[in-house]
């Protein structure tokens, strides 16, 4: 098993090499140039070996006699290890897309639009005695980049809380990456340890920090060889833990990411239960499901504009769900955009968000839209 995963890591060129002082050892960086496979596959197999041995002999979970005496929603409080990991980044590097993937549902929306994500978003995952809570946030610009005064109270506030976590991951979009640098990360990185920048009190420490390179599926082959480099670029500019390669909308290293992030878990009481994914109650889960298909069928600003109102959310008694959410759109000719030809815009919105409940929630859901124009 560990072969065949070494293997496939090898040819994607999506894996995770330990980070030193100096920047990444020697036997990651052979596996970004044209050396001998059977050298590469031997250097990762000797390196996962011996930090498998470091983290038996450090009992971390996962190894230790705890994670088989309790199944995972009976774990004393006094046993529990909790991680707090804020997701950061600039937009549209993936970071809802990331989040999504780690829990095993839908925590926040996903589009291609820049600032999908209009506030904090939480989603955890439980294993044995660990748990590990992610807090998605907003896309953190710049405050030349903010739209408006709320765009900016959001962005702030996403600072605030990721700067609480024990642990921050600092999401880069890599493709988009080595076609042009985006100087936006950079000023993000000096940002996320300088007190005075965001604003955290005086004896506030910024919490240690791992770089996860994203959308490395989009580099071309012959272009992965630069993953390496961009990553020591980025580790002169501050100090990361580890560096993760990977794709979080095709899954390629992510189940390295997940163990990592269990293994960093530390005593404390889980902040949700082990069966719980977010916080979210299923209304605002089915809101935020909404706003995400209606970022994905609107173009511009529309979706920008359009606010969601929950009318019910009543179970029935053969078990399903029926939902009725009002869209308010600012003005008529919004109403029949959204609406559009013979209803079949807001028809395709309500069939792929009430696909997308009944996948989450297991059970049948009859969701209702209703278009009309918000009260001045």
């Amino acid at each position: 098993m560990l072969l065949q995963r070494c293997t496939t890591l090898i040819s994607l060129r999506a894996f995770r090499p330990p980070l030193g002082a100096g920047g990444l050892p020697a036997a990651a960086r052979s596996l970004s140039s044209d050396v001998d496979p059977e050298a590469g596959l031997a250097a990762l197999l000797a390196a996962a070996e011996a930090e498998a041995r470091q983290l038996a002999a450090a009992g971390a979970p996962g190894s230790g006699s705890a994670e088989q005496q309790w199944a995972a929603g009976e774990v004393p409080a006094d046993q529990q290890r909790l991680l707090q990991a804020g997701v950061v980044g600039v937009p549209n590097a993936g970071k809802s897309t990331l989040v999504n993937a780690l829990v095993g549902t839908k925590v926040s929306a996903v589009s291609p639009k820049t600032n999908t994500t209009e506030q904090l978003r939480l989603g955890a995952f439980t294993s044995g005695v660990a748990q590990v809570v992610l807090y998605d946030t907003p896309g953190v610009v710049g405050k030349e980049h903010y739209k408006n005064p709320a765009h900016q109270r959001r962005v702030r506030g996403a600072w605030s809380a990721a700067g609480d976590c024990d642990l921050l991951l600092f999401l880069v979009d890599a493709a988009r990456e080595l076609q042009r640098a985006d100087p936006r990360i950079a000023r993000l990185l000096a940002d996320s340890a300088s007190r005075q920048r965001l604003g955290m009190p005086q004896d506030w420490q910024p919490p240690p920090a791992v770089l996860v390179l994203n959308k490395v599926d989009a580099v071309p082959r012959p272009d992965r060889k630069q993953l390496l480099p961009l990553a020591e670029r980025f580790q002169q500019l501050r100090q990361f833990d580890d560096v993760f390669f990977i794709s979080a909308k095709k899954g390629t290293g992510l189940p390295e990411l997940k163990e990592y992030l269990l293994q960093r878990a530390t005593p404390g009481e889980w902040t949700l239960d082990a069966d719980q994914a977010t916080d979210r109650s299923e209304e605002e889960q089915a809101l935020e499901v909404v706003r995400e298909k209606l970022f994905l069928r609107l173009y511009k600003e529309l979706p920008y504009t359009c606010q969601l109102r929950l009318g019910s959310c009543l179970p029935l008694a053969d078990g399903s769900m029926r939902l009725e959410i009002d869209v308010l759109v600012p003005h008529e000719g919004a109403k029949h955009i959204v609406i559009g030809s013979a209803g079949a815009g807001i028809a395709f919105i309500r069939d792929q968000a009430q696909a997308d409940l009944q996948h989450m929630w297991g059970r049948p859901v009859d969701l209702l839209l209703r278009v009309g124009v918000a009260k001045k």
